[in-house]
């Protein structure tokens, strides 16, 4: 609904067309219109510059501009205010050219009456209402989704915290590293909030700077940054939150198991990862070159709660998995982006 005062600005420098569009405004009954005129375009621009306004009604014949170069002049400089062409050029073709380029509405002199402008005047404030509505609404949205992940990160990080703290009363190192894994699962969820806290997109995540990021602290959690060389390969891919949280699950039980048991203590090796979008499908693959899958382990039925946990997420992904054990380990997942977990 139109406010009860709006503003408009009048560009035109014919005193009879000021007169009449003057007295059809005067004679309104829905709503309150305040007019302010410029009788050329470099006055408009100036006025522009300087006042706010609800809604420009403008010729685009002035003595300082002629045609549709008048109209993008003013609209380039405003381009989120309503424009309304009121001009005595009779064509067609150029009404829906101004109407594209995002004028409001295109009327002809003579030919407009009293209850055409206020209807074109209705709807060009309303829908700059609406614009400036549905922006603050998203703005609002923005906020408190960055705000969640914010939290839910610092929810993580005390999780996390906690764990670390427990080490210190555990009893046995079995019991320490069983802390440690669960504390590197907490970290890759809580990373990914925190990828997301810093983007742009609240919903979508840039997957390679996340998997360079977890396998970095992977290295360092297991002392083994010296030794072991990530390879990261990771097409230009956006995952959405549901998606990157198990997929990263994934990548941290895998990468975890190579570097506990794929390699002796002083032997230096490789860690390959690499997701990429292929036949529609992702494909996510992590490989070691150290001394290979134990042949008498049936990975889909272990007792391990990690290799437990990439089957049951592989699942959840509606996926595929596959292991070759011809050259170290590879493990090969295919699936999809998740729209939402059930």
């Amino acid at each position: 609904m139109v406010s009860d005062s709006s503003t408009v600005l009048l560009i035109e420098d014919n005193l009879g067309d000021i007169v009449s569009i003057r007295t059809m405004i005067s004679e309104l009954s829905d709503g309150v219109f305040e007019l302010k005129f410029a009788e050329s375009l470099g006055e408009a621009l100036n006025i522009l510059e300087n006042e706010n306004f609800d809604v420009i009604l403008m010729d685009l014949g002035l003595p300082d501009s002629q045609g549709f170069r008048t109209f993008t002049q003013v609209h380039n400089q405003m381009p989120e205010l309503p424009i309304i062409i009121i001009t005595g050029l009779e064509d067609e073709d150029l009404g829906v050219s101004a109407v594209k380029e995002g004028a409001q509405d295109y009327l002809i002199k003579g030919q407009v009456d009293k209850k055409l402008l206020a209807r074109s005047l209705k709807f060009a404030i309303e829908r700059k209402q609406t614009e400036e509505e549905l922006k603050s609404s998203i703005y609002e949205r923005d906020v408190l989704l960055k705000e969640t992940h914010h939290r839910v990160k610092n929810n993580m990080q005390v999780i996390h915290s906690l764990l670390n703290l427990q080490t210190h009363y555990a009893e046995n190192m079995e019991a320490v590293n069983v802390l440690k894994e669960s504390q590197n699962r907490v970290k890759s969820m809580g990373m990914i909030h925190e990828k997301l806290y810093h983007s742009t997109d609240r919903s979508k995540i840039n997957f390679k700077d996340y998997v360079e990021n977890l396998t970095s602290d992977l290295l360092t959690s297991y002392k083994l940054s010296e030794k072991i060389l990530p390879v990261i390969q990771v097409g230009d891919l956006e995952l959405n939150l549901e998606t990157a949280i198990l997929c990263g699950l994934i990548i941290n039980e895998l990468v975890s198991n190579s570097l506990k048991y794929a390699f002796t203590k002083t032997e230096i090796g490789e860690v390959h990862i690499s997701l990429n979008l292929v036949d529609n499908r992702y494909e996510l693959v992590i490989s070691d070159n150290g001394i290979g899958f134990p042949e008498d382990l049936d990975f889909r039925n272990a007792d391990s709660l990690g290799l437990q946990l990439v089957n049951n997420i592989t699942d959840q992904l509606d996926g595929d998995i596959e292991l070759d054990r011809s050259l170290g380990t590879k493990f090969t997942i295919k699936f999809d982006n998740l729209t939402s977990l059930e």
